[in-house]
């Protein structure tokens, strides 16, 4: 059973299931996902390969193997009380409804956030200085790197990720060249 419990937003959610490893991943790093449901409504397609006329097909995400080998939690928010509540009006000041929410989970329990969406990185660090704040990238690499993941299977990973999560890392994560030296390799 994972032993690191992390909240998840939705874009990161999307952006690791876009690897097509998110179990070796999350198995590797000894993590587990606490998603909340309106998490997992927002964060229901990749987009797909194109269709005869050009245009990009959309797949839904399956978030069945994730919760069947048990690296995904489900989190109810009405089950979380007063604190929950509290920090999701302070979050929401700043950010949309199921982001807010996603910081508000993370802060009230104490555990780390995983986001890539610039806003949300910003509003968790300013409300939840203390707490631990990855990156999908970031978890990639680690990961990778783990699992001995020859150069060849990491682009390709990472061109799923830029294709199916329309993902772009921003200017900011630690990250980036690694990133993109992994694409022009």
């Amino acid at each position: 059973m994972p032993t690191k419990q992390v909240v998840t937003d939705a874009c990161s959610a999307i952006n690791l299931m876009a690897t097509e490893r998110a179990i070796d991943f999350l198995r590797t790093l000894d993590w587990t996902l606490l998603v909340l449901p309106e998490v997992k409504q927002e964060a229901q397609r990749l987009r797909g390969p194109l269709d005869e006329e050009g245009q990009p097909t959309w797949l839904p995400t399956d978030w069945n193997p994730l919760e069947q080998a048990g690296l995904v939690t489900p989190q109810p928010s009405a089950l979380l009380g007063d604190a929950f509540v509290e920090a999701l009006v302070e979050a929401a000041a700043h950010l949309t409804d199921v982001d807010a929410a996603a910081v508000a989970l993370a802060g009230t329990l104490g555990l780390p956030l995983l986001s890539d969406d610039g806003k949300v990185r910003k509003v968790f660090r300013m409300l939840y200085p203390a707490l631990e704040l990855h990156a999908t990238l970031g978890l990639i690499r680690q990961a990778s790197h783990h699992l001995g993941l020859d150069p060849a299977t990491v682009r390709s990973l990472l061109r799923a990720l830029r294709w199916k999560a329309r993902f772009a890392p921003p200017k900011t994560d630690p990250d980036r060249e690694w990133y993109l030296s992994h694409l022009t390799d």
